[in-house]
Protein backbone atom coordinates (compact mmCIF):
# COMPACT_ATOMS: atom_id res chain seq x y z
CA UNK A 1 0.00 0.00 0.00
CA UNK A 2 1.08 3.48 -1.12
CA UNK A 3 -0.57 5.65 1.59
CA UNK A 4 -2.00 4.84 4.53
CA UNK A 5 -5.81 6.06 3.66
CA UNK A 6 -6.03 2.64 2.44
CA UNK A 7 -5.88 0.75 5.44
CA UNK A 8 -9.86 2.21 5.61
CA UNK A 9 -10.90 -0.01 3.06
CA UNK A 10 -9.57 -3.31 5.29
CA UNK A 11 -12.38 -5.55 6.51
CA UNK A 12 -11.00 -7.63 8.97
CA UNK A 13 -11.77 -11.34 7.63
CA UNK A 14 -12.63 -10.53 4.28
CA UNK A 15 -10.10 -8.51 2.60
CA UNK A 16 -7.06 -10.30 0.69
CA UNK A 17 -3.61 -9.08 0.68
CA UNK A 18 -0.63 -10.04 -1.53
CA UNK A 19 3.05 -9.06 -0.07
CA UNK A 20 5.07 -6.69 -1.84
CA UNK A 21 8.23 -7.60 -0.04
CA UNK A 22 10.31 -10.94 0.45
CA UNK A 23 9.47 -11.67 4.34
CA UNK A 24 10.96 -15.14 4.41
CA UNK A 25 13.29 -14.31 7.05
CA UNK A 26 10.81 -14.16 9.17
CA UNK A 27 9.24 -17.39 7.55
CA UNK A 28 10.16 -19.52 4.55
CA UNK A 29 6.66 -19.40 2.86
CA UNK A 30 6.04 -15.33 3.04
CA UNK A 31 7.78 -14.70 0.05
CA UNK A 32 6.99 -12.04 -2.16
CA UNK A 33 3.80 -12.68 -3.14
CA UNK A 34 2.22 -14.56 -1.09
CA UNK A 35 -1.57 -14.27 -0.56
CA UNK A 36 -3.16 -13.77 3.04
CA UNK A 37 -6.16 -12.43 4.60
CA UNK A 38 -6.07 -9.72 6.93
CA UNK A 39 -7.93 -11.18 10.52
CA UNK A 40 -6.61 -8.30 12.47
CA UNK A 41 -4.41 -5.50 13.77
CA UNK A 42 -1.74 -6.05 15.92
CA UNK A 43 -0.71 -2.29 16.00
CA UNK A 44 -1.72 1.09 15.27
CA UNK A 45 -0.41 0.25 11.08
CA UNK A 46 0.27 -3.56 11.79
CA UNK A 47 -2.10 -6.38 10.24
CA UNK A 48 -2.51 -9.35 11.63
CA UNK A 49 -2.81 -11.53 8.15
CA UNK A 50 -3.18 -15.40 7.81
CA UNK A 51 -1.28 -16.96 5.37
CA UNK A 52 -2.32 -20.74 5.10
CA UNK A 53 0.49 -22.48 7.24
CA UNK A 54 1.66 -19.20 9.34
CA UNK A 55 -0.50 -16.06 10.67
CA UNK A 56 2.25 -12.78 11.30
CA UNK A 57 2.04 -9.29 11.41
CA UNK A 58 2.58 -7.69 8.41
CA UNK A 59 3.17 -3.86 7.94
CA UNK A 60 0.68 -1.73 5.64
CA UNK A 61 3.26 -0.39 3.21
CA UNK A 62 4.65 -4.53 3.20
CA UNK A 63 1.47 -6.01 1.26
CA UNK A 64 -1.61 -4.53 -1.47
CA UNK A 65 -5.35 -5.20 -1.15
CA UNK A 66 -6.07 -7.53 -3.86
CA UNK A 67 -9.19 -6.66 -5.25
CA UNK A 68 -12.38 -8.55 -5.83
CA UNK A 69 -11.24 -11.98 -4.20
CA UNK A 70 -12.03 -11.92 -0.61
CA UNK A 71 -12.08 -15.33 2.34
CA UNK A 72 -9.04 -17.59 3.31
CA UNK A 73 -6.37 -18.56 0.45
CA UNK A 74 -4.91 -22.05 -0.02
CA UNK A 75 -2.23 -23.55 -0.54
CA UNK A 76 -2.56 -24.12 -4.42
CA UNK A 77 -2.53 -19.76 -4.91
CA UNK A 78 0.73 -19.23 -2.83
CA UNK A 79 4.16 -18.92 -4.75
CA UNK A 80 5.65 -22.05 -5.25
CA UNK A 81 9.57 -21.15 -4.02
CA UNK A 82 12.25 -23.20 -3.01
CA UNK A 83 13.99 -21.79 0.44
CA UNK A 84 17.15 -20.94 -0.17
CA UNK A 85 19.43 -22.71 2.34
CA UNK A 86 20.79 -20.49 4.99
CA UNK A 87 24.52 -20.26 6.44
CA UNK A 88 25.18 -20.19 9.79
CA UNK A 89 26.80 -16.26 9.33
CA UNK A 90 23.49 -15.03 7.58
CA UNK A 91 22.44 -12.07 9.82
CA UNK A 92 19.01 -12.23 8.32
Amino acid sequence: MKDRSELQRVVFGKTRVILTRDLSIMNPNLVEGANGLVVGKLATYTLKVAFPKVTVGVNWQDCDIIEGKTGMTTDAEQPKVIPRPRAISDDG
